[in-house]
């Protein structure tokens, strides 16, 4: 009777733990980001006449502190939430109007204002480069050493 007493007590936990383990390991397997109470929003940065992806970009809100940086392979920076100087997160919600600022080296800063919406929030930014006309240089401006500097050629400006 004891025998078979021990059978049933191992019927019961092999039979019992699948429904228990899967009953504790469903918040693991739930969607990525579903965790966070914003929205996502993506920002694609690119160039405006090749349109391949700039990726030395930064996405900034005149609100925060530090730029974040965009993906060097594809020039995307993903987010839901602000993160202000003061500690404060501001989570992107639906109808909320954002304003960013997208720079690059050698690259002209563009300002950008979004409206966000339920899903779908993606923003393509096209950056145009800057224009500089070596030939506006004139050859009388003075030329300023600092005392670091190495001479030019080796001899002393004057």
């Amino acid at each position: 009777m004891r025998h078979l007493t021990l059978l049933t007590a191992a019927a019961l936990l092999f039979t019992a733990a699948p429904v228990v383990l899967a009953t504790t390991s469903a918040p693991a397997m739930a969607k990525k980001g579903d965790d966070s109470p914003g929205i996502p929003l993506e920002v694609q940065v690119v160039d405006k006449e090749s349109g391949e992806p700039i990726k030395t970009a930064k996405v900034r809100n005149p609100q925060e502190k530090e730029p974040h940086p965009v993906n060097a392979d594809n020039g995307i920076w993903k987010g839901d939430v602000l993160y202000l100087p003061d500690g404060q997160e501001i989570f992107f919600e639906k109808g909320m109007q954002l304003t960013f600022e997208v720079s690059a080296p050698s690259y002209q800063t563009a300002k950008v204002d979004y409206i966000m919406r339920k899903r779908k929030n993606r923003i393509l930014v096209e950056l145009d480069k800057m224009k500089l006309d070596l030939e506006d240089i004139e050859e009388d401006d003075p030329v300023i050493q600092f005392g670091r500097d190495k001479p030019i050629g080796g001899r002393e400006i004057d």
